[in-house]
């Protein structure tokens, strides 16, 4: 669960404590009425209601309702892990992983077309904002400085190829990639723009993983985050030829096989204030798109159907009506004259009459 005004949230207490005050006062005003009457059995006679006792169910509905009213004013998304502000522009860029373990193909059309379809699927929803995109494998380049003409980034991450590079292992540095990347961002920063890194890789890196998450965490210094797309399988795949067997060997000796790092990724996304997402599958490809999506779908984010706040909305209207047939004639049910009044438990002391 999230919220888009999560500030608004302390407007909770207070609205809950102003229901609780309207109601102690009608129930004060009812009491003197009822003594107006003769007393609160020849009040209930004449009424057929009760007038004296606080109504607490009533108190419990619109309690309830005032909740969902604040966490549809707060703008509430249900839904795992968090999400950009879509009130604030962006500036982002991807990092994406271009070393040979890239050219594993343990998913259809390979990790490297996976990885691609991640960059046009960010793209896709980011219409307008600013973009770059820097490759890395045991170093880093910036193909596409931010730009927000997104043909020139398409046109760069379509031309990326397993065989990008003529090396046969160049290795893969996941520290110098958010370094570029930082730099990127602060070369054509802008005051009121969300900072974002996008990692897209395998996590096979040679590197420590303490101290990836630590350039991470000393890369976001708190005015950006670091997010982390996931591609590749536990299993992994052979590296060379079709990913059935591997003709790259490990000096001779058993075949190379990589496989995709979770524990790192989700270590770097943790430090870099973002999240992992395991883009390997439409699924997850699908979420990290919502995750960022500027532009609402029909019926999300924009009062249609599929919107929580409509729904939210809906049910504090409901809980509203509930409450006026509480308040009808013959709602509350009359205590013979013998029985003796019990003493109440609400409201406080300071909110009785």
């Amino acid at each position: 669960m999230t919220f888009a005004r999560p500030i608004l949230l302390l407007l909770l207490p207070v609205a809950v404590g102003l229901a609780a005050f309207a109601l102690a006062r009608t129930t004060r005003r009812l009491r003197r009425l009822a003594e107006g009457f003769g007393g609160e059995e020849a009040a209930g006679r004449l009424t057929s209601r009760g007038l004296v006792d606080f109504p607490l169910r009533r108190l419990r509905v619109l309690g309830l309702a005032v909740t969902v009213m604040v966490l549809a004013v707060a703008g509430v998304r249900f839904g795992p892990g968090i999400s950009l502000n879509a009130s604030r522009p962006v500036d982002l860029v991807i990092a994406l992983d271009i070393s040979a373990s890239m050219g594993a193909r343990d998913l259809p059309g390979g990790r490297m077309g996976r990885a691609k379809e991640v960059v046009g699927a960010l793209l896709d929803v980011l219409p307008g904002e600013r973009v770059g995109l820097v490759v890395f494998a045991d170093w880093s380049h910036t193909l596409a400085p931010i730009t927000d003409d997104h043909r020139v980034v398409r046109f760069f991450a379509d031309s990326l190829a397993e065989n990008f590079l003529g090396e046969r292992d160049q290795g893969t540095r996941v520290s110098a990639a958010i370094g570029e990347a930082r730099r990127q961002l602060d070369a054509r920063r802008e005051e009121g723009r969300e900072r974002v890194i996008v990692l897209v890789t395998d996590g096979e890196a040679h590197e420590d993983e303490f101290a990836v998450a630590d350039s991470a965490a000393r890369a976001a210094a708190g005015d950006l985050s670091i997010w982390v797309a996931g591609i590749g399988t536990a299993a992994g795949a052979g590296l060379g030829g079709d990913g059935a067997g591997a003709r790259f060997t490990d000096a001779g000796g058993p075949p190379v096989v990589s496989r995709l790092n979770e524990r790192l990724l989700r270590g770097v996304a943790r430090a870099g204030g973002g999240d992992y997402l395991d883009a390997s599958d439409d699924r997850g490809l699908a979420e990290l798109a919502a995750r960022f999506r500027r532009v609402p779908e029909d019926g999300e984010e924009s009062g249609g159907p599929g919107d929580p706040v409509t729904w939210l909305i809906l049910v504090a209207l409901l809980l509203v009506a509930a409450d006026g047939l509480m308040d009808r004639p013959g709602s509350a049910r009359l205590r013979p004259a013998s029985a003796p009044r019990p003493r109440p438990r609400w409201p406080p002391q300071w909110l009785r009459p």
